[in-house]
């Protein structure tokens, strides 16, 4: 139901043109017999369009119209009056009205063409203004995206563009305006490092085709945009072209980063002395390095695809399954003793370190595994567990050697007393010589002694009981 004001200082007719209107069930009419009484209606009341009479006793219509108009009220407005004068009209038009409409004295046939006139400019209001909404939406839509946007139609007029666009290409604000977009090349043509390979100045002809598609665009300065390209339709047919530019310039950045970081991480993967290995989440060997194969005797292509539980004796898959339950707790495990086999079938003692890898979803999960042969270290533990027993062996000897002598000495000193009585002397000083020497060696074997407990102690040294087990005690 739409609103109408109907201003007319003639009480007969504002009724009649009330009920006329009101009869075909589409409006709802106030009337009103001056402009001030029409003022107040206009303040309170939104109509959908006012009619106004040319002359009235306290202001003409036109003087209303103008005030109406100059208040911001942008409602359809028509004047409908009996003056038919051309420079009444052509005044009314210029500052405002939608429609002019002359009083000819046949009331039928005036009223229908009152409320033809009345539909006319309500509905081309409306439409005006869905269209300046909907240009308002896509103006602000435009304004409102990161991307330089510019639309060119087929005859190579700019019709939309945004403060984006302008901005990244550094272009004047009247040469856009102007809608030139031969203007427009010829201002971005000169800051880009290959312009012919991605403008053309025709390019936006149907005839010449318009191909949707993806550009790197580089500029001059070191900037890079990445261009989108589709054609622009309207009810299946291409009527122009848009193009939008992102600046990926910074995202160019950090691939480029990342690309130089991977590939200082390969490299640092491939020539580092310590064996990696890479393992997925079955268990399986994504990647090896240089070290790895050389430790364990295998080509890389051997061993890509396959559990690394193949390298690992029957003895020790317990061992590496709780490693692999604590990675998937905790995250890492650090320094763990494992056996793994070489090619030729030989164990290799390892510590081995574990971290878990996560990434993007066609990373997946994965560990990376850090190996130190310790195979040196067990040979010189073996050895040196050896050479203790020997020692431990050398000097318990030494302390049955002691007692083995002192005991034929007290007899050889007993039988030289009783024998020889005062002329025994010499040979007492030779067993008491050969005594004094036995004691030097009693008291180093007890200082031997003191440094092997001293050893279990401190570096873990095992020492042996006389009867031969192994223990921490002499």
């Amino acid at each position: 139901m739409y609103r109408v004001l109907y201003v007319d200082d003639e009480p007969g007719i504002l009724e009649l043109v009330r009920m006329y209107l009101e009869s075909y069930g589409s409006m709802l009419v106030d009337t009103c017999p001056s402009a001030d009484e029409a003022k107040d209606l206009v303040r309170k009341t939104g109509y959908d369009t006012i009619v106004l009479d040319y002359y009235m006793p306290d202001v003409n219509g036109i003087d209303f119209l103008k005030e109406v108009r100059q208040s911001g009220l942008d409602c359809p407005i028509i004047i409908y009056t009996g003056r038919g004068r051309e420079d009444v009209v052509i005044d009314a038009l210029n500052n405002g009205a939608d429609f002019y409409l002359q009083k000819s004295g046949e009331p039928g046939r005036e009223f229908a063409d009152l409320y033809s006139k009345i539909n006319l400019a309500i509905q081309k209001y409306y439409a005006e203004k869905r269209v300046k909404e909907t240009t308002a939406l896509l103006r602000s839509t435009l304004e409102s995206t990161a991307d330089g946007i510019i639309v060119v139609d087929s005859e190579g007029k700019i019709s939309a563009w945004n403060r984006k666009f302008v901005q990244m290409w550094n272009i004047p604000y009247h040469l856009v305006e102007g809608g030139d977009y031969s203007a427009i090349l010829s201002y971005i043509l000169p800051q880009i490092t290959n312009p012919n390979h991605f403008f053309n100045r025709t390019d936006y002809r149907i005839r010449e085709g318009i191909r949707p598609g993806i550009d790197i665009i580089e500029l001059r300065n070191g900037k890079i945009y990445e261009r989108y390209s589709q054609p622009q339709m309207i009810d299946g047919e291409i009527v122009g072209k848009v193009w939008s530019f992102r600046d990926i310039t910074a995202k160019k950045s950090a691939e480029n980063a990342l690309r130089e970081s991977e590939e200082r991480f390969r490299l640092l993967f491939e020539q580092a002395p310590v064996p990696y290995q890479s393992l997925n989440e079955k268990g399986e060997i994504i990647e090896v390095n240089e070290a790895w194969v050389r430790l364990m005797g295998y080509e890389r292509n051997e061993v890509i695809g396959r559990s690394f539980m193949t390298y690992i004796p029957e003895k020790c898959l317990n061992d590496f399954q709780r490693f692999l339950l604590d990675i998937s707790e905790f995250g890492s495990m650090y320094e763990s003793e494992l056996i793994i086999l070489h090619s030729t079938g030989r164990e290799i003692p390892v510590i081995l370190s574990a971290k878990m890898l996560t990434g993007g979803p066609d990373m997946g999960v994965r560990t990376l595994w850090t190996f130190t042969d310790i195979s040196e270290q067990k040979r010189i533990e073996s050895q040196k567990e050896e050479v203790i027993i020997q020692i431990q062996k050398n000097l318990a000897e030494l302390a049955i050697l002691n007692d083995g002598v002192r005991n034929p000495l007290t007899v050889i000193a007993g039988q030289a007393e009783l024998t020889l009585g005062d002329r025994a002397g010499p040979i007492l000083a030779q067993v008491q010589e050969i005594d004094q020497m036995i004691d030097q060696l009693d008291q180093r074997w007890h200082e031997s002694t003191k440094i092997l407990k001293y050893l279990h102690r401190h570096h873990g040294v095992f020492l042996i009981h006389p009867d031969g087990d192994l223990d921490g005690e002499l």
